[in-house]
């Protein structure tokens, strides 16, 4: 389980800063309340939120990778200020191809300030433009950290890693997985995000489960984020993986992949 920083908050209207920690995990430095409230909808930039009149209006423009419509870089209504339209590229390797969510070195790309506006003014939400610069980035830092906490369980196949592609993604807040359940019945705060993300490993999908948690905040970390990513146990592959991981940790000595 990777802490990374939250960027939403509790609720209300946070203004937060990303920190990359000497162990590579982020923090947030809250200084005033979040846009998002955790216990809403999960991830406004996902396509599982979206009420079934925008899916029956989008049809068939929904994109399957990642259960959205068209990217929309128009201004939103009673917008204030401009926003920048520009997308900037994870370092996530894409099979779709240079489109609308992918670029021309096949990797995906995040949502500019003006799509994460426009997301989450569909889904209800009330961001403020001043905001979205800094959500934006903290949103990405997020799946780059979920993307590196996949990278350390797919190094069990290194002969698979060269060719390694995220291929399409979904959010599921309201459908916890079953280690959140158990989690939650010890006494554990749920998660207030789930994703499920497919992989292609050496041609074959392989699903993972991202729980998503809010971290206990410490002074030099008032507001934290808990990543638990693993395989699921969908077949004997994933849950060798599973039984696998502890002894492959100890071997590196605790250190990542």
């Amino acid at each position: 389980m990777t802490t990374a920083s939250c960027p939403y908050g509790d609720g209300g209207s946070k203004t937060t800063t990303a920190h990359v920690d000497a162990d590579g995990s982020t923090t947030a430095i809250v200084k005033t309340s979040c846009a998002v409230s955790h216990g809403t909808s999960g991830c406004p930039m996902n396509g599982k939120s979206l009420s079934t009149a925008t899916a029956n209006a989008f049809g068939a423009s929904i994109n399957p990778a990642n259960a959205m419509p068209p990217p929309n870089q128009q201004p939103g209504a009673a917008q204030r200020l401009p926003l920048s339209t520009e997308r900037i590229a994870s370092t996530i390797p894409s099979p779709q191809g240079e489109d609308n969510t992918s670029n021309s070195t096949g990797t995906w790309i995040y949502p500019s300030p003006q799509m994460f506006y426009n997301a989450m003014q569909r889904k209800g939400f009330s961001p403020k433009e001043e905001e979205m610069r800094t959500v934006v980035a903290i949103h990405n830092t997020v799946n780059e950290r979920t993307w590196q906490q996949i990278l350390e369980w797919e190094s069990q196949y290194p002969e698979c890693l060269a060719e390694l592609q995220l291929v399409r993604f979904s959010g599921k807040p309201d459908e916890p997985t079953w280690k959140a359940r158990w989690y939650n019945f010890l006494g554990y705060k749920a998660p207030f995000d789930r994703h499920d993300w497919v992989v292609k490993r050496c041609g074959k999908e392989v699903r993972y489960l991202i729980d998503f948690y809010q971290g206990k905040p410490t002074p030099s970390k008032p507001v934290a984020m808990h990543i638990d990513a693993r395989p699921a146990a969908d077949d004997f592959s994933g849950v060798w993986q599973r039984l696998r991981m502890p002894f492959t940790r100890l071997a590196r000595g605790g250190r990542d992949a």
